[in-house]
């Protein structure tokens, strides 16, 4: 029965060993007898949940794949992703889940869920949560005349309901140049207006809700604890005045917001606030990304939110607590999955950080980029799924299939 020893992250931090068997915790004590693995002063911290990523599969694998995204994500510290359904064909049936998930399921890495999609109606599937876009950027677009039915048809499947909120009749679909354009396009009160839209609507249903990569302080002020609320890494430390290598590099869905707004959402991320950080990874090919007008929406972060967040809370920008709540506790609790704590019974997931060992973003996705490169972070020393070190010294060892389906 192997066990691990060091600063154990138990609410605090405190020197302890843990002992797995079976892939779950079965005992954590100061000291624990038989042979271990002791990391002296590192941290062993529960590794992250992402719960929003987009790996492309099936249907575009030459952007990302199962296996690349979810190799990225273990390195990064993630051992569990919630994959969006935005594939070709969309995943809006039961026949296109059932299809995808035997496409994918000796691929993953690491543990996965997968939305379901909604178009006309809700369809049964062993999704871990449905997915619908009050914007008409695909098929899963929901009009706010059909939000109500399909509200109580979630609930029916007593499951979460994500929302990619941005009013379709708000938006402009002119062709923007740059980056203040497209913001300009897809306005902050396209976003606003509709999270006003979903909680009126829901307050007469009383579904289960999460609303996805919120951009805008006003609008987490308006969710308050009405619902859940996610914020992008790239939502939060970049604006439409950033400067990137490729402009359209910044081009993401809802748009960056100016320099005043991403302070403000800021603040409230550092408040505890905003109860889950999310990558919203999302990757193109380079080629995709050069000509802004054309340019798809979307850019990679599954590689770079925890190691960034690791260097933030060595400089003591943030606090453990807070990374704890919003990439391990929060998004466990908020979607019913057995990880995101150093407990007896949860699944026997960390990371090991040594936080002396500071490194730089490098991009690990398939797509070969990331906006963050060069950027000071903090790599986990060793990455454990369900017992098994998959990550030691920044190199994946672990094996392609090993990754179960969470329902």
């Amino acid at each position: 029965m192997p066990v691990i020893c060091g600063k154990a992250y138990l609410g605090r931090l405190v020197n302890a060993c843990i002992k797995f068997e079976g892939g779950k915790i079965i005992d954590i004590k100061k000291d624990i007898a038989g042979e271990k693995i002791d990391y002296g002063n590192a941290v062993i911290f529960p590794s992250a949940i992402d719960v929003h990523v987009h790996f492309r599969e099936p249907g575009f694998e030459y952007k990302e794949d199962f296996f690349t995204g979810t190799k990225a994500a273990a390195i990064a510290g993630v051992t569990c992703i919630l994959d969006m359904p935005n594939n070709e064909p969309a995943i809006i049936s039961k026949k296109a889940f059932d299809e995808k998930v035997k496409k994918i399921k000796n691929k993953a890495c690491i543990d996965y869920a997968l939305y379901g999609g909604i178009k006309d109606k809700v369809e049964e599937m062993d999704c871990i949560a449905y997915k619908i876009f009050l914007s008409r950027d695909n098929e899963m677009f929901c009009s706010l005349n059909k939000l109500k039915e399909v509200l109580e048809n979630v609930k029916k499947q007593g499951k979460p309901l994500a929302i990619h909120a941005e009013l379709e009749d708000c938006i402009s679909r002119e062709k923007a140049k740059n980056l203040e354009e497209h913001n300009r396009n897809r306005a902050k009160q396209c976003e606003i207006e509709a999270v006003k839209k979903v909680l009126e609507i829901n307050s007469q249903v009383n579904t289960k809700i999460h609303f996805c990569h919120i951009t805008t302080w006003q609008s987490v002020k308006l969710i308050n604890k009405e619902a859940s609320v996610g914020v992008t890494l790239h939502h939060l430390l970049f604006s439409a005045e950033s400067k990137f290598k490729i402009e359209a590099f910044g081009k993401v869905n809802p748009p960056l917001r100016n320099e005043e707004i991403r302070k403000k959402l800021y603040n409230e991320f550092l408040a505890g606030k905003i109860p889950i950080l999310e990558s919203d990874h999302a990757p193109h090919l380079l080629e995709e990304k050069e000509d802004f007008v054309s340019a798809p929406s979307g850019m990679p972060g599954v590689d770079a939110l925890l190691p960034i967040m690791l260097y933030k809370i060595k400089k003591r920008e943030i606090s453990l607590d807070l990374l704890h709540k919003m990439v391990c506790e929060n998004p466990a609790r908020f979607f019913g999955i057995n990880k995101g704590s150093i407990e007896i019974g949860k699944d026997a997931d960390f990371i090991v950080i040594d936080f002396k060992k500071i490194d730089k973003i490098k991009p690990l996705s398939k797509c070969g980029w990331s906006c963050y490169e060069g950027v000071p972070c903090i790599y986990p020393k060793a990455v454990y799924l369900r017992g098994e070190k998959i990550v030691e010294d920044g190199e994946f060892i672990g094996d392609k299939g090993k990754g179960r389906m969470i329902k």
